[in-house]
């Protein structure tokens, strides 16, 4: 009796190694056209990136006042702007507007029609597409600039530290995010979003922090 329980669980475990081994990941076992696969790089330090996409360049900051939240220690705006030729701000926050001129003293717009026509190098957008009201409006504004370089970043909803970010109860559903967010974008639908509803074709992905920021680099077409 013993021997054959021994022989069972052997012949257990060879299954269980057996099947172990075959193992496939989820994106094998479904239909391909679900499947998207995008190349990427990996970029470490945020901000060192922004700075070296737009040291001495001609810049347009979208959402530049980092509403509600200002704090002029870690204000993106006027961090770069002590590396850029220039750089004007786009933001609705009318009053963070003022408060951003204080330390940064260019141009800055809240209204779309306000715009002029000149010609940019970068047309930056981080982190602001999950907090506007219409995003397709909002990148119709965002393609009309006369820029050579688009920038536009999101946080990554599969970055594995989102994973921690949400908790289930039993009739509960807690999240921890950024109260004013609407949408969540991942490397695709992000990349999608843009192409979809702009002139602009993303030529590079980058995952920003860690994969916790997506950012897509697009030029007109």
């Amino acid at each position: 009796m013993l021997k054959y329980e021994l022989y069972k669980r052997k012949q257990q475990l060879k299954r269980f190694i057996k099947k172990s081994l075959s193992f496939k990941p989820h994106y094998e076992t479904v239909r391909q056209y679900w499947v998207q696969k995008l190349n990427y790089k990996k970029i470490d330090n945020r901000l060192i990136f922004f700075i070296e996409r737009c040291n001495d360049k001609d810049i347009i900051h979208f959402g530049c006042t980092d509403w509600p939240i200002f704090n002029p220690k870690n204000n993106l705006h006027i961090q770069l702007a002590e590396h850029t030729k220039s750089i004007d701000g786009f933001d609705i926050d009318v009053e963070g507007i003022e408060n951003l001129r204080q330390y940064v003293d260019q141009d800055y717009y809240s209204e779309y029609s306000k715009i002029p026509h000149k010609k940019y190098d970068v047309c930056l957008v981080p982190e602001t597409i999950e907090h506007v009201d219409n995003v397709r409006e909002f990148l119709e504004h965002v393609s009309r600039i006369d820029a050579t370089t688009f920038l536009i970043t999101a946080p990554n909803c599969f970055s594995r530290k989102r994973s921690k970010n949400f908790f289930m109860k039993k009739d509960q559903f807690i999240e921890l995010v950024h109260p004013d967010h609407n949408y969540w974008f991942s490397p695709y639908t992000l990349k999608n979003t843009i192409e979809k509803y702009t002139p602009l074709k993303v030529t590079m992905i980058y995952l920003l922090e860690n994969n916790t920021m997506v950012c897509c680099e697009a030029v007109k077409v």
